[in-house]
């Protein structure tokens, strides 16, 4: 077994070569996984020259068989591939010459994200209605694919939830794993919703569209939170339960809601110390200490963070959806149907933070919302009841200590933002996130803002005392996804 798995693999046993050295790897597993696997953490380097792993900010530029801008997290290894780092700085893609196609695709309902929320539209939708359902990832159940424990209301292990959920999708149902929705556009009487799978283009016409896009993992902000071996609570939970590789053997948790770590640590048998006050972690090509507000330093090899997920409100805003700030988050404004305008429906995470499986019955209520309009038999109040024993939940709003951090070693976007150059500037008196965005870049870059303006609106609260509801965010522009341009130009 290779330094870090939890298990010996089944899989197909390949050859690898990193900067020139041999390692073992296995058919299906991901460049960051596999090179995780053998104990190798510093994949990439920032424009500023920071060490990054693939766990924190992404993607992961790296040069594999002389191709520079391969995507480590999304490329798959290959007998014999030969993977080298490469900087943000040389981050431009090859452009797309050969292979690839534009397809359409017409349905009747597109549901975008395929977690709890996306599976209860379509069980509900695919006997009366076609339906196109598009996952970013390569696997559907969102969150809880990720996760070992018992679900609530499914009364089962999570994963298992998930198997005997997406067994009752039809064969008719045209489903895209590893597919970005791009965005949502009016087109007619349909809706177009572009959609990208490797190299091909996928234009998906709809007369409807749920968007069950699901939530993003909240980016604590400490000192280095961006360096090799600090890991998302979603990245690690993937490594551990998705790939069975280990994030490290004596791992530090911090956030608010580090216990949903630490019962996966706990199940797997690996080491931790829980630490609720990270101030900054230090090591080289990897995190080998951390140290908390106290002074208290911690010898580990890995640091997770778990503080909430927060409604992905990208895919809201750039579809025409309004927002508003509750409940310690941003959430879209929806009608008594779910919807944030005319054809276009939310559910899930999207809509609010609850358990998973109150996401699949809010899912079924839209489909059955959907139904009713096309004019068939539904009843959206069996759901609408259920709903009602699940309270959306509460997150604390953070307070960050900026007078206790170096901001210049704290990231608050992966793309060479630190918490510095947002907080000089709205010292400044720039307090419009439109503007501290134009002038810092944050938001500009890979995520689109999806993990860094929530951040960004905190900082501005924290400065200028105003609420957080009194903070305009910016609306997210198309493509809301990273894409190949030359993808695009066959159209």
């Amino acid at each position: 077994m290779r330094p870090l798995d939890l298990t010996e693999k089944s899989g197909r046993k390949v050859t690898i070569y990193f900067e020139g050295k041999e390692l073992e790897a296995y058919e299906g597993e991901k460049i960051s996984v596999a090179l995780l696997a053998n104990g190798i953490y510093w994949l990439t380097t920032s424009t500023e020259g920071r060490k990054r792993g693939a766990f924190t900010f992404g993607p992961v530029p790296m040069k594999v068989n002389g191709v520079k801008g391969v995507d480590g997290r999304k490329t798959k290894v290959k007998e014999g591939m030969r993977i080298e780092r490469q900087g943000y700085q040389e981050f431009h893609e090859e452009p797309v010459i050969e292979g690839g196609e534009v397809k359409e695709v017409v349905v009747d309902v597109a549901v975008v994200g395929g977690g709890p929320a996306g599976i209860g539209a379509t069980l509900e939708l695919q006997d009366d209605l076609t339906v196109a359902l598009i996952e970013e990832k390569g696997w559907l159940g969102g969150d809880m694919w990720l996760k070992s424990t018992k679900q609530e209301g499914f009364n089962k292990e999570a994963r298992k939830a998930v198997e005997e959920l997406t067994k009752k999708i039809k064969d008719e149902v045209k489903v895209f794993l590893g597919a970005s929705a791009l965005g949502v556009f009016d087109k007619g009487e349909y809706f177009l919703v572009p959609v990208v799978k490797e190299n091909s283009l996928i234009e998906i016409l709809a007369k409807r569209v749920v968007l069950a896009t699901g939530a993003v993992d909240s980016i604590m902000l400490f000192e280095n939170n961006d360096i090799p071996g600090i890991f998302r609570r979603d990245f690690a939970l993937e490594v551990m339960n998705v790939w069975e590789v280990a994030p490290g053997w004596n791992v530090a948790v911090t956030g608010s809601r580090a216990e949903e770590v630490i019962q996966e640590l706990e199940r797997w048998g690996i080491d931790y110390v829980h630490i609720p006050n990270v101030k900054r972690a230090e090591g080289d090509e990897k995190v080998e200490k951390v140290i908390d507000m106290n002074g208290n330093e911690y010898k580990v090899d890995a640091l997770i963070f778990a503080d909430g997920r927060r409604p992905d409100i990208n895919p809201i805003t750039q579809a025409g959806g309004r927002i508003a700030f509750g409940r310690g988050y941003y959430s879209p404004i929806i009608d008594e149907k779910h919807r944030i305008r005319n054809g276009i429906y939310v559910a899930g995470s999207a809509v609010s933070i609850k358990p998973h499986y109150a996401n699949y019955l809010e899912g079924r209520l839209v489909g059955a919302y959907i139904l009713k309009e096309f004019g068939f038999d539904s009843e959206p109040c069996i759901y609408e009841e259920k709903l009602k024993e699940y309270e959306p939940e509460s997150l604390p709003i953070p307070r960050i200590p900026l007078e206790k951090f170096k901001l210049e070693d704290v990231q608050i976007c992966g793309c060479d933002v630190s918490l510095k150059k947002v907080d000089d500037v709205i010292r400044r008196g720039i307090t419009d996130l439109q503007i501290i965005k134009r002038l810092t870049h944050l938001a500009m870059g890979f995520c689109q803002g999806r993990y860094c303006l929530f951040n960004g609106a905190l900082i501005v609260s924290q400065r200028t005392g105003r609420r957080l509801s009194e903070i305009d965010l910016p609306v997210a522009r198309s493509p809301i996804k990273n894409v190949r341009m030359g993808v695009l130009a066959r159209r």
